[in-house]
């Protein structure tokens, strides 16, 4: 009846035969390739060539030797020459920011470069040798504030004026380059993103990055000429004035659409669908003529990402490089109607593509082939500045660097034989949208289908890794000596993991909270995030706007409330997508205002979202009242979702709560709430699913992404059965959604593996009693302590360098020098 696809058909064995199945195991595989967590593998195509953090623009010299990527990611940006004939990176040279905009005047002789958070301009000249000399700065801000930032650039093609994005003020800049001086502002779309010009340059285009829109302006004074809807998210434009052949010689004018109307198109991606956009342009007008799916089967659902574009010389071939399936989509644009040809497999989440003279196709990779074990951890007690350079490099935002493949003209033979590749590649298959071959339980074949579980509490904590809780269990793959957090300080995890079920194979999607809170609430992290994020925590732009108010962040299909609100479920919401009052209201009222309109009706207000000053205990309190209404009315919402922040601690900062004491905080309130429902009415139809939203890099032997995570319900299965099966934050969602009726959002829960193996189809409805805490709740760090939280900011996840605040927990803790962090092929 269903078709489970291979990769789950496999997850399901394993968990059927008890783990007599040797477990999965990351990284390398027999065939080559490499597993990463989420479950995709990488068999990148072409010749690698080691980038900085994340690559994601390129630019080729007017004479095709050379091809200058800009590398925009965690560390310092820099600047990679490559030999095109060579394949190998000449140099690289720094720059203050840089983020996207990365431009050739027209002799070729000089290079523009976006300042991103520096709101600048930078200016490069260019030798015939490959030669980078920095020239002069263009200051578009005297002062920058977090809002002031430059995207894109590009030139007109006379060559006389610079435009830049000006992304947050939803404009573009004009700026004449002999002066430097900023001349024009014209109004675009929100967060314009790539600013594009066709040859004759009396107009340019504009993709609105928040409005899924593309703007047509008239060059002379900013006056729009033309807006198209297209698809959400649109990024990357390319210009095409070739018209297609079967439309040169059939004349054909019957349809409106046709290309023979119109006398040059414009590709958009649009990076929060499958799509890319084809808009025909004749004298003034602009229309959406076409659209191109690059999904890779016939129900595929969102998460593609195609972000960036690329043409052959003979404009005959389009590539559009998909993000988030690690693949370019090739496409023949030479024809009446476009067709997508086939798949590259290439590196991890590619940004750019760019074609070279000879026809070989060269894909910037942002996160590279592969992900590496760092020996060493930052220690910030040591005074050599040489070593703690070195040791920095140990950070594993620093460490996840990029490539450039380079990959040789093709054929037809060649692109079959590469789409048969992406598409193994991939764990999707559109079976799973109709269901799984399940073993007999709670956990529905697929949504829809009937389940004894009405209710979910879904609990997302803070950033703590396997080892540094669960470390000393004692069974499973555990580390005890790096343990952090153990049994003394989270006796309730511990004794829900033996209880309940152990899983020792769990991992995060994400690598920060930034893209964590959004893998937790939408199974992807979108391409603002995930391009925007490692500027800020590189402490250049100041800005923490991933979770909840900028529109350029929000995901494809929304987030697992919208999914929830769609399928008419009922829903309490505790701390997502809300600003904290200053101070409680007299009616005890924690919230200011909430975000979604979605989530306004469902949210308690009394319930305060991050901040470390409030205590978790009081949190759960919160939850414990609602919980006797619930008792009182005989009606519990279906899904419930809480933030329950304060295992992030404040580390050894003077006079605040110390970690242990926020941790066991944070261990307690998981305990109280876990006792209330096994003792409530509602005990026999409710499941509990709590993880971690990252694991920033925490010490842990297997890789800094694995996590704990709890699955706790009558019907999971008893006893501390260790559950080795391959899970990650999508398996969560995936489960939900299956227990409660939902589609999957993107292709990552579509494609997760179901955690059948942690349950069982026999109830067990004995109520639970939580540990009591065996730390004080309130006990502060000495007010003359060596503060080695200087600098750090606590307002929200994530505003400090966790590889910092990891460190400092440790010495805090065990007083001694952190142990080497471990990463692994399965860094997201």
């Amino acid at each position: 009846m269903r078709t489970p696809w291979i990769f789950a058909a496999a997850a399901l064995a394993l968990s059927l035969t008890s783990q007599t199945i040797p477990r999965q195991q990351v990284g390398p595989l027999p065939d080559g390739s490499f597993l990463l967590n989420s479950g995709w593998r990488l068999t990148p195509a072409g010749k690698q060539v080691a980038l900085d953090t994340l690559p994601m623009s390129c630019a080729l010299s007017k004479d095709g030797k050379y091809l200058v990527v800009l590398n925009g990611g965690y560390n310092p940006p820099t600047l990679s020459v490559l030999d095109t004939a060579a394949q190998k990176e000449l140099s690289r040279t720094p720059v203050a920011d840089a983020w996207l905009g990365l431009t050739f005047s027209p002799d070729g002789h000089t290079l523009w470069v976006s300042g991103g958070s520096r709101a600048a301009i930078y200016e490069f000249v260019f030798g015939a040798d490959g030669s980078l000399k920095a020239g002069r700065t263009f200051a578009l801000v005297q002062k920058p504030s977090e809002n002031d930032f430059i995207g894109d650039v590009a030139m007109s093609p006379d060559g006389r004026l610079l435009y830049a994005a000006d992304m947050y003020h939803d404009s573009v800049v004009v700026v004449n380059p002999q002066s430097g001086r900023l001349i024009q502002r014209f109004s675009t779309g929100r967060r314009p993103y790539r600013i594009l010009f066709p040859p004759k340059g009396d107009s340019f285009f504009v993709s609105s990055w928040a409005d899924g829109t593309v703007q047509q302006l008239r060059t002379s004074d900013g006056s729009i000429l033309n807006t198209v809807r297209v698809g959400a998210h649109p990024t990357d434009m390319i210009w095409s004035d070739r018209k297609p052949e079967k439309a040169e010689e059939d004349g054909d004018d019957d349809a409106d659409t046709s290309a023979a109307k119109w006398d040059a198109r414009v590709f958009v991606a649009a990076a929060n669908t499958n799509n890319v956009f084809v808009l025909g342009l004749s004298g003034s007008q602009l229309s959406n003529i076409e659209t191109i799916n690059v999904a890779m089967t016939p129900r595929h659902p969102l998460g593609m990402t195609p972000s960036a574009l690329a043409i052959s010389g003979d404009q005959k071939r389009l590539y559009t490089v998909c993000s988030d399936a690690n693949a370019v989509a090739v496409a023949d644009i030479g024809q009446k109607e476009s067709h997508v040809e086939g798949f590259i497999p290439v590196g991890w989440y590619p940004t750019a593509a760019g074609v070279l003279p000879d026809g070989t196709l060269v894909v910037i990779n942002g996160k590279g082939v592969r992900s590496y074990p760092d020996p060493k951890g930052l220690v910030d007690t040591i005074a050599d500045r040489a070593e703690i350079v070195e040791r920095r490099k140990q950070y594993v935002a620093h460490m996840q660097t990029g490539t450039a493949s380079f990959i040789p003209a093709f054929g037809n033979a060649e692109l079959a034989a590469y789409t048969r590749k992406a598409l193994a590649d991939s764990p999707y298959n559109d079976g799973q949208l109709d269901g799984f071959d399940a073993p007999e339980g709670p956990i529905p074949a697929s949504p829809g289908e009937p389940s004894p579980i009405k209710h979910v509490l879904y609990i997302v904590k803070e950033n703590r890794s396997w080892d540094q809780v669960l470390g000393d269990m004692g069974k499973g793959n555990c580390d005890p000596s790096l343990i952090l957090f153990g049994e003394r300080i989270t006796p309730n995890q511990h004794k829900l993991a033996r209880d309940f079920v152990l899983l020792d194979n769990f991992y995060v999607n994400a690598d920060v909270s930034a893209d964590g809170h959004n893998w937790s609430t939408s199974a992807i992290a979108n391409d603002y995030v995930q391009k925007l994020w490692p500027n800020a925590y590189g402490n250049r732009r100041q800005a923490y706007d991933f979770e909840g108010g900028e529109p350029a962040a929000l995901p494809p299909a929304g987030f697992i409330w919208t999914n929830a609100n769609a399928r008419g479920l009922t829903m309490r919401n505790y701390g997502y997508w809300v600003e904290n009052r200053e101070k409680a209201a007299p009616d005890g009222t924690q919230i200011d205002k909430v975000l979604d309109p979605v989530l306004t009706p469902v949210t308690n207000m009394k319930f305060r979202s991050f901040d470390l000053d409030y205590p978790d205990v009081d949190r759960a309190k919160v939850f414990l009242a609602d919980l006797a209404d619930f008792e009182k009315s005989g009606e519990m919402p279906q899904f419930m979702f809480m933030r329950l922040p304060n295992d992030h601690t404040y580390g050894s900062r003077p006079g605040r709560l110390t970690p242990l004491a926020m941790a066991a905080d944070n261990d307690y309130a998981v305990g109280m709430l876990v006792e209330a429902l096994s003792k409530s009415r509602f005990w026999a139809s409710t499941a509990v699913f709590i993880l971690e939203d990252d694991a920033q890099d925490g010490s842990d032997h297997v890789d800094s992404h694995r996590s704990p995570a709890f699955v706790i319900s009558p019907y999971t299965r008893r006893g501390g059965v260790v559950d080795s099966t391959l899970y990650n934050t999508t398996s969560v969602l995936r489960t939900m959604e299956l227990i409660l009726g939902m589609n999957p959002m993107t292709h990552y829960d579509a494609g997760a593996t179901p955690m059948y193996a942690a349950f069982t189809r026999d109830p067990v409805l004995t109520p639970w009693e939580a540990e009591r805490p065996r730390t004080p709740l309130n006990e502060l760090n000495p007010p003359t302590a060596h503060d080695r939280t200087v600098g750090m900011d606590f307002r929200d996840a994530d505003r400090i360098d966790e590889n910092k605040l990891n460190a400092d927990l440790w010495r805090t803790i065990r007083g001694t020098d952190p142990p080497a962090p471990v990463s692994s092929f399965f860094s997201r």
